[in-house]
């Protein structure tokens, strides 16, 4: 069994600020201003774990979830998944992932539910002979059987998410790559989505998560190990067991490692919940 399924070293990734009209008028050649959005982030994640990323709005956390999606490449490090390096075995690797974005646009919005599943199925190599039944069970499994045949464009933000969850599912990919899926969720739906969720990572061998938020009372209810970064740069990483024992907000642990309070509702809900 592989010993790790995702492993990051010394990920960094740089944008590069765009100029105003009178910036390019009047010093056309002037350097290029860049901005660092990471900076040597480090960690791995074992079979069967969920890895929690927290951090406030801006910290980086969509960023490097689109790079362990292969959707963005890093500007130094490397990444590996389930044993193999990304920069080479990148088109074989990505049957291997589930992602959802935190702002989700790929859906057909003129085709309905169903038919986004069916086409998306098939991107994936599902077998034609199982799409079907594996449709059926993403419907039954989040309650969208009702309204599987209408639009896309005619859904609730919760029930796209919804959706996008089932087809990051639907061809049982060995990472799951959540950025922020439980916001604009009813409370009910969220806690449905993290029992699924946990309940497929614990279920399957070889097979992990990766959950991206700023609230860190979800960490509390649904991870295994915390990374916490702000401002592109890793702040703590350890067990979320180990993290209940060693901080406690009120005496301001949280606070030496200089990350904005709204991210931090309350540690007492992970004491609760663990």
């Amino acid at each position: 069994m592989t010993t790790t399924i995702v492993e990051a070293r010394d990920l960094k990734k740089f944008f590069v600020l765009d100029r105003s009209l009178l910036e390019q008028v009047f010093t056309p050649f002037a350097a290029k201003r860049s901005v660092c959005v990471l900076n040597g982030i480090c960690f791995s994640v074992e079979p069967g774990k969920i890895l929690g990323i927290v951090g406030p709005n801006g910290a980086g956390k969509t960023t490097l979830l689109r790079i362990l999606a292969d959707l963005l490449e890093p500007d130094s490090g490397w990444v590996a998944l389930c044993g193999q390096r990304m920069n080479s075995n990148k088109y074989s690797l990505r049957s291997k992932i589930g992602y959802v974005s935190c702002e989700e646009r790929s859906f057909f919005w003129r085709l309905t539910g169903r038919q986004n599943l069916e086409f998306f199925a098939r991107l994936y190599g599902v077998p034609k002979t199982e799409i079907h039944k594996k449709i059926r069970a993403m419907l039954n499994m989040f309650a969208l059987e009702r309204k599987a045949d209408q639009l896309f464009r005619d859904y609730s933000t919760g029930m796209r998410k919804k959706f996008a969850l089932a087809r990051a599912l639907i061809h049982q990919p060995n990472i799951l790559l959540l950025d922020e899926i439980t916001n604009s969720l009813d409370p009910q739906s969220t806690q449905s989505i993290k029992a699924i969720v946990r309940d497929y990572v614990s279920s399957r061998k070889e097979c992990c998560g990766v959950w991206s938020t700023h609230r860190l009372e979800e960490i509390g209810e649904i991870c295994d190990e915390v990374l916490i970064i702000n401002e592109g740069c890793a702040k703590y990483f350890e067990s979320v067991s180990e993290l209940t024992k060693r901080c406690d907000y009120e005496c301001g642990f949280l606070k030496d490692i200089n990350l904005k309070g709204e991210v931090f509702h309350s540690v007492n809900t992970i004491l609760a919940e663990r």
